[in-house]
């Protein structure tokens, strides 16, 4: 899919509603009954199905269950279900019977990205297809939304509704995919997100319980993509945040400050004293750090190696620092102009050195995983000296902390291989009194414009938001997200 060219979306729904003069004997038939109180109802899933469409299965049928009060079981025989669940192209069974899938095509015959397809077939029977395992995740929680079941559920405490029964009208199908390819949140400034989990999980801080509530949240609101908790803990310190945001379809990210994986505030110190190289600093330009740099950010690679990720790369000083680079800064047969130069090589070096260590580890069989740039604040001024990226690398652009987006790419910007990605805030740390972390200060209408400009000038490949603690932001975070998902809407 050419994610830089995206045509407006169709999201189709056909139900024919009789004309006023209809009589009786011309009346529609009656709406399809799915699933109704006390009684059985079996779902579809190929045992082969990847896990990730397993588990978005497994609470579709407790959706169902908490709805109508039915009883909602998983089948690998299709001529049992009443809905059927599977994969564009990897379900021979389901491929037959979903009819005509071109709408999960673009103009070019291309696969949409995580598009997904729901069709009431002749029969009755109810088939949601999609391309990929996303594809497929959009289009089971998009029924579940639709039958009565928030994806603030959990998180917001929002009732389910209760219904006799789950229906759909005859002639029932609707085909949808996203305008922005990766649609995600940053879990930043997270103390009283991590108090609250301390007192409501067995984890004792942020971790892989919380996570399964988050990821399910993104996947319901039909996001993709996270930046996870960096200021209590660090993701990598337990093996079981990758995994499973692996085995339930999400891709991890980090912020501009933490390289490859690796949260820096958390991990780097103990790392070096486990290691035990002493007086070893984050700081490039000492050509003895080198090697060991390099060993730590190889170790989060091959940690995060089979995962479907996205690499950071480039290098700041720990935590939100600016790049540290002494070795340059007390040169003192250097100009100040030769000093920038020097640092704008220096990060060149940095970034084709992280890209080796990902080479190296995944190998040349495997797709080059996703990496993006983020020339935010101290960074900026670098890229802007004539910093050399090569072209499969996405650039994240910033707002500018208060709702504007600081600037758009070019041009020769926009046509870049690894495309334009937007790091937004809705939630921001600053010193007093520039700092809005509880409530939202900015407009809703405001951000709208703004990621509307976003879209329509080529920033179309990832979208992040920065929503702190999560609560009390899920009008802001949901809203970001459906807008990622509906950009390309007239």
């Amino acid at each position: 899919m050419s994610i830089q060219n995206v045509a407006p979306k169709q999201t189709q729904t056909l139900a024919h509603a009789p004309k006023p003069t209809q009589t009786l004997a011309h009346a529609p038939k009656p709406d399809q009954t799915l699933a109704r109180r006390g009684e059985p109802v079996f779902v579809y899933l190929a045992a082969s199905a990847p896990p990730a469409v397993r588990i978005a299965a497994g609470n579709f049928c407790r959706d169902l269950e908490a709805v109508c009060s039915c009883r909602a079981l998983i089948t690998t025989e299709p001529a049992r279900a009443a809905i059927l669940i599977g994969i564009r192209g990897e379900d021979a069974a389901l491929d037959r019977l979903a009819g005509d899938i071109s709408a999960l095509f673009d103009e070019e015959g291309e696969p949409r990205w995580e598009g997904y397809l729901q069709r009431l077939l002749p029969d009755g029977r109810l088939i949601i297809t999609g391309n990929g395992r996303r594809g497929v995740i959009f289009g089971i929680y998009d029924l579940s939304r639709r039958f009565g079941v928030s994806p603030w559920y959990y998180f917001a405490d929002v009732p389910i509704r209760r219904r006799e029964a789950v229906t759909l009208p005859q002639g029932y199908f609707k085909a949808d995919w996203p305008s922005v390819q990766y649609r995600g949140i940053f879990l930043n400034d997270e103390e009283e997100l991590n108090a609250w989990v301390k007192l409501h999980t067995k984890d004792g801080t942020i971790g892989p319980q919380t996570y399964r509530r988050i990821f399910e949240l993104i996947l319901r609101l039909k996001g993709n993509y996270i930046w996870p908790a960096m200021h209590v803990n660090a993701f990598n310190e337990d093996p079981e945040n990758g995994s499973l945001a692996e085995e339930m379809g999400v891709v991890v990210g980090t912020s501009h400050c933490d390289m490859l994986l690796r949260s820096n505030q958390h991990e780097f110190d103990p790392w070096v004293e486990k290691k035990g190289y002493r007086g070893l600093l984050y700081d490039y330009s000492l050509e003895e750090n080198r090697p060991r740099l390099k060993e730590y950010w190889r170790e989060s690679v091959e940690q995060n190696a089979s995962y479907e990720v996205c690499y950071t790369l480039g290098m700041r000083g720990i935590h939100d620092s600016g790049f540290r680079t002494r070795a340059i800064d007390e040169d003192a047969s250097l100009s100040e102009a030769e000093k920038l130069t020097a640092r704008v090589r220096l990060l060149e070096k940095v970034i084709f050195d992280q890209r080796e260590i990902i080479r190296s580890v995944l190998g040349d069989a495997r797709p080059e995983p996703l990496q993006v740039f983020i020339p935010y604040k101290e960074v900026l001024p670098l890229y802007d000296a004539g910093l050399r990226l090569p072209e499969e690398v996405t650039v994240m652009w910033t707002n500018d902390n208060y709702g504007h987006i600081r600037r758009y790419p070019s041009e020769e910007e926009r046509r870049r291989k690894g495309g334009n990605a937007l790091y937004f805030h809705s939630s921001y740390w600053a010193p007093a009194p520039l700092s809005y972390l509880f409530i939202n200060s900015i407009p809703l209408a405001q951000t709208g414009c703004e990621l509307r400009k976003a879209y329509e000038n080529g920033i179309r490949k990832i979208w992040v938001d920065n929503v702190g603690a999560l609560k009390p932001l899920e009008q802001d975070m949901e809203y970001f997200l459906q807008c990622g998902w509906d950009a390309a809407r007239p």
